[in-house]
């Protein structure tokens, strides 16, 4: 019989080391995971650790020099490396002085502590050093002397259960935050859902073009425009004096000149020197109709790799589709950049304009970062899986 339990730190090797040092080699690590907590869209989040044991109810009694070990892998394989480079864990008969293992330290000296140490100068233990960086992220791990044991908290796991019926989110919530109905309709059942099987519908937005030479343009009221298009331009490591200014929109400085027909568009667009970045354009429309045809005639001029119209989800949905489909007449929006996401009671409204939404309030527009805008507005009992 074993006794399931659970040990969470922030540092990882000292985790494990304190696993072989509390429960010893008979201990089973059963599932190790990096936990992150807090922040906000996956930014400034907390880093923990979980180990989840199993340790036998039998204490053991065998001494540890005569212990047989099967050939360790994984994890194991740390928690064996570990175990010898233990100042405890050398072999040696009773009442006598051990020696050191082959690599390792000598023993303590006067006035020094005893205690366990996990060094990278042991053979076995530098052979899964790349497993524990893989696990821990990537982060270096450098020799780490462990003290004894500080007080932690051990808590047997409660028994998995499956998600009950009554989790997740119910329907008219969705609704209620303008979630489009065909979302939910190829749902099963009636019952509550959960907000990574809604958001399984989201389209995939095309990827920022990055090849040299391409030309991205940013279309909607010259402000907004310019915003995304300098977001676009820091996106793509360029600098934002490098966005080039269209339309209606007064001159903004560091941005040249504006290009405003559609004859100046195309020589621009034909130059024959060669681009070393991404051409992003910032072309800006006005509230009128006649502006809206201007912008349609530009866009067919500059001949994008991709068009990116700037939208507020503050608008009504009949208002947004049609500036969609008066301003694209000639060369069709391909993804969206809305604005003020955050701060509208219906966010979900934009996920009916049949075009992909690739950012929101500057931020890429993931299922995640979805969940997170939704969630915000949902009860706490609102669950992602």
């Amino acid at each position: 019989m074993s006794t399931r339990l659970l040990l969470e730190g922030t540092d990882l090797p000292e985790l494990m080391a304190h696993v072989r040092a509390e429960f010893g080699p008979s201990a089973r690590i059963v599932r190790a995971e990096r936990v992150r907590s807090g922040g906000f869209a996956g930014f400034f989040a907390r880093q923990r650790y979980e180990l989840t044991v199993d340790v036998a109810d039998e204490p053991h009694t065998r001494p540890r020099s005569m212990r047989q070990h099967p050939e360790p892998v994984g994890i194991e394989a740390l928690l064996a490396a570990a175990d010898a480079a233990e100042v405890g864990g050398l072999t040696g008969a009773p009442g006598q002085a051990l020696a050191p293992l082959p690599g390792q330290g000598v023993a303590p000296g006067p006035g020094e502590e005893a205690g366990p140490r996990v060094s990278t100068g042991a053979e076995a233990f530098a052979s899964v050093l790349d497993q524990v960086r893989a696990m821990a992220g990537g982060e270096a791990i450098a020799d780490v002397e462990v003290p004894a044991p500080a007080a932690r908290r051990f808590e047997p796991l409660a028994p998995a259960t499956a998600p009950s019926s009554t989790t997740g989110v119910n329907r008219d919530a969705l609704r209620d935050l303008g979630v489009p109905e065909h979302y939910l309709a190829r749902l099963p059942g009636s019952g509550p859902v959960l907000l990574s099987t809604v958001l399984e519908a989201l389209p995939v937005a095309p990827r920022l073009p990055r090849t040299p030479g391409a030309v991205v343009v940013v279309v909607g009221p010259p402000v907004e425009a310019l915003a995304v298009a300098v977001q676009l331009a820091e996106r793509l490591g360029q600098p934002t004096s490098s966005v080039v200014l269209a339309g209606r929109g007064e001159a903004a400085p560091g941005h040249g000149r504006r290009m405003t027909t559609a004859a100046t568009a195309r020589r621009w667009r034909g130059r024959p020197e060669k681009d070393d970045q991404v051409a992003v354009v910032a072309l800006g429309v006005g509230p009128d109709a006649a502006s809206r045809a201007e912008a349609a005639e530009l866009l067919e001029a500059f001949s994008p790799d991709q068009v990116c119209g700037v939208v507020d989800a503050h608008s009504k949905l009949r208002d947004c589709a049609r500036w969609l489909a008066e301003t694209g007449a000639r060369r069709r929006v391909d993804v969206l950049a809305v604005r003020g996401v955050f701060e509208t009671t219906q966010p979900g409204t934009v996920l009916d304009l049949g075009v992909p939404v690739a950012w929101i309030d500057g931020l890429p527009a993931t299922r995640v970062a979805w969940a997170a805008v939704l969630s915000d507005r949902l009860d706490a009992g609102a669950r992602w899986d």
